[in-house]
This record gives C-alpha cells, structure tokens and sequence, in this order.
C-alpha cells in the first residue's frame, strides 16, 4: 500500500502533524464503496504506523492491537492533517485525521516493543 502525497510535515519531540492529501485514484476505493468511495480504516491504519515509522522512529513491526474512532466519512482528494503523538512510557501511538478543525477519525495503537 503506498503513503498519501505528503505536503508538509512538523515534527517536535514525539508529534508529528503531516499535511496529506488522500489520493483520488487509491485502489482502496475500488469497491468500497462502489459509487460513494470512502476511505478503509485498514488504510488510516496503516497510514498512521508508516508515517510514524518515517518520523518518530518506531518500529512498524511491533503493532500489537489499536482501537479506531470513525467521525466523518473520509473522500477520495481531501486534503487532511494526520497529527501522531507517541506516548513512549505507555508504549502506545495515538492519531487524528483533521479536516481543518473537523475530527475525522482518531485512534490508539498498542506497539508490542518499548520505544
């Protein structure tokens, strides 16, 4: 699965907020739903360990559970702010897609190894 285009990134200590754009032509969409395309959660998942993996320097591998809150129906070509907040005493990563100031989804997921 490939990262969304990524337009900025601002990084401080254990926060990244990175400014995507949800890609118009994702296969993800094919057949979900057909004619009224929403974004998987598999996809915000997935998204959200990678980018971590890029900028906090986690291990992508160690992913041991996660719970998901979906808010808002997430379109193909919108543009989001994914903000990741690595909690490393509770060994947990924490993430919010942000339509502006609209939650989209937000989420925690459990890492299997000490950061």
């Amino acid at each position: 699965m490939n990262l969304p285009p990524i337009h900025a990134v601002d990084i401080s200590s254990d926060r990244a907020v990175c400014a995507i754009e949800v890609p118009a032509d994702l296969e993800a969409f094919r057949g979900h739903f057909p004619g009224h395309p929403i974004l998987p959660g598999v996809v915000q998942i997935d998204w959200a360990v990678r980018l971590a993996g890029l900028h906090l320097r986690i291990d992508e591998l160690s992913v041991r559970d996660f719970q998901v809150k979906f808010r808002n129906i997430i379109r193909p070509g919108a543009p989001l702010s994914l903000i990741l907040q690595i909690d490393r005493i509770k060994n947990r990563l924490s993430f919010t897609y942000q339509s502006g100031e609209v939650v989209m989804s937000s989420g925690q997921i459990k890492l299997g190894t000490k950061l």
